[in-house]
């Protein structure tokens, strides 16, 4: 006698707790569909459940509560290619911010959003100056607020100054963020930040071709309206007196950029961002696929079997921006993606600028450039606080070097004279962070290469001398 193997069939179901307590049991055979919204870009995640409301339990105390919260599991049975197995996607954590019911047929229907219970983050309006701090520490702020998690993957920015005017928290770190090419995303009760543009550089987690898309649901559109080739930035500092100028790139869509900046980087990094945010999602391709419970927003997937990109095919690597998962009473489970080809992004390494101090009118009327006198330089060992660019010279003599950070004095690790570099040009806290070779300069992460820390007013810069022959008389003097 043969033996046979049957291969259960696959379904889906909802698993749900309602403020911390279980729901989905009791209410489960009454769940008619769930749509799940995760998304990567600055949009809260968002589900959406609606519920067979004939039974009158639903009107005698059962009604769901405005701002209760409620954790959905998405729960596949048997789903994989050999019918076995079970998977499951957590949907997150969501505060109930809209409830309606019709008669006849009873239903109920209950939306959610994955950001904090307290409203203030979102609603309350702030005036407030964040000086001498950074977008992570900006974030942690936040998040201890309204006690939220914080979680930082990318690059930190200092921020010498920035006013937070009849904003709320949640409007102003998020255009903070953006501003800095970062993505904000509220997900179970934490406050997630990370570089998009460093994630569209990871691997590829799944591959999709004909056999794993619905067929009829794929879409294809690419634009060039609204995306840059290059771009050009410019700020003038009244206070400082200085000129920030940086640019990259070329072409005829370029981006003219005039906004405070207090670095050639710091210019350079927001240029970067606001082209490389403009440019995002060029290219977009939407398709369906049965129920996927291996793929998040956030992540980057590849396609395969659209014929090559080099002869106009779609085939290539995109970052998912946007999943919504949606399941229904039968077990039925699909998921809608809506991607973005990953194409070349601009970096702010490859940005060249400059940054000029206005010349000043001296007593005669005529204009000059400030310069220090050879043999009284340690008396006017340049105290500027204007910024500077990455990688300009300076000349330290005995100067303390902190290998901490800009907050702290403690952490000394000894007295250097000789030539070094700026890493970023960025003042914080009266500081700057220098770097033994000029290669050196703006390669993350900082903590690598660069030593550490000097007093602005220890460094002697290369740019206040208008003699070449007293800047090398001055290294000769001292080394």
């Amino acid at each position: 006698m043969k033996s046979t193997t049957m291969i259960d069939t696959r379904r889906a179901k909802v698993s749900a707790t309602y403020n911390n307590k279980p729901f989905s049991g009791e209410v489960g055979t009454d769940i008619e569909s769930l749509t799940y919204t995760d998304s990567a870009s600055d949009n809260c995640d968002s589900v959406d459940i609606t519920i067979n409301a004939q039974d009158s339990k639903w009107l005698k105390g059962w009604m769901p509560e405005k701002g209760a919260t409620i954790k959905p599991r998405i729960i596949g049975e048997h789903w994989s290619k050999n019918g076995k197995g079970k998977h499951t996607i957590k949907c997150g954590l969501f505060v109930l911010d809209d409830i309606s019911y019709a008669d006849r047929p009873s239903t109920l229907q209950i939306s959610g959003v994955s950001k904090p219970s307290d409203d203030n983050f979102s609603e309350m309006e702030r005036d407030q100056i964040w000086k001498n701090t950074s977008i992570k520490r900006i974030g942690q702020t936040i998040a201890d607020r309204y006690k939220l998690s914080f979680s930082y993957d990318a690059d930190d920015y200092d921020i010498e100054c920035d006013e937070q005017s009849d904003a709320t928290d949640s409007s102003y770190y998020n255009s903070l963020c953006k501003k800095y090419g970062l993505i904000l995303k509220v997900y179970a009760k934490t406050l997630w930040v990370f570089d998009r543009e460093m994630y569209k550089k990871k691997k590829a987690v799944k591959t999709f071709s004909e056999d794993n898309i619905i067929r009829g649901s794929l879409k294809y559109n690419t634009t060039l309206s609204g995306t840059y080739t290059g771009g050009t930035f410019s700020y003038t500092d009244s206070d400082k007196d200085i000129d920030i100028n940086c640019s990259i790139g070329g072409g005829t869509h370029t981006k003219n950029i005039n906004q405070r900046a207090t670095s050639v980087y710091d210019a350079s990094v927001q240029l970067c961002a606001e082209i490389n945010n403009a440019n995002h999602g060029k290219t977009q391709i939407k398709f369906t696929t049965d129920g996927d419970f291996t793929v998040s927003a956030g992540q980057v997937i590849a396609l395969t079997g659209y014929g090559s990109a080099k002869n106009g095919g779609l085939n290539g690597n995109y970052y998912v921006d946007k999943i919504t998962h949606k399941l229904d009473a039968g077990g039925g489970f699909t998921s809608d993606f809506e991607c973005s080809l990953i194409e070349k992004s601009f970096n702010h390494w490859d940005v060249g600028g400059s940054i000029e101090t206005h010349e000043k009118e001296s007593s005669s009327g005529s204009s000059s450039t400030p310069t220090y006198n050879i043999s009284s330089v340690a008396e006017n060992a340049s105290a500027f606080s204007e910024g500077s660019a990455a990688g300009e010279e300076v000349f330290l003599i005995n100067a303390q070097v902190f290998k901490y950070n800009a907050d702290f004095d403690n952490g000394m690790a000894a007295r250097y004279t000789g030539l070094y570099y700026l890493y970023d040009g960025i003042l914080t806290n009266g500081k700057y962070r220098i770097c033994a070779t000029k290669s050196d300069c703006s390669k993350y992460p900082a903590n690598r290469y660069a030593m550490g820390w000097i007093l602005s007013r220890d460094a002697i810069r290369k740019s206040r001398y208008q003699n070449e022959q007293d800047w090398y008389n001055l290294i000769q003097r001292y080394t």
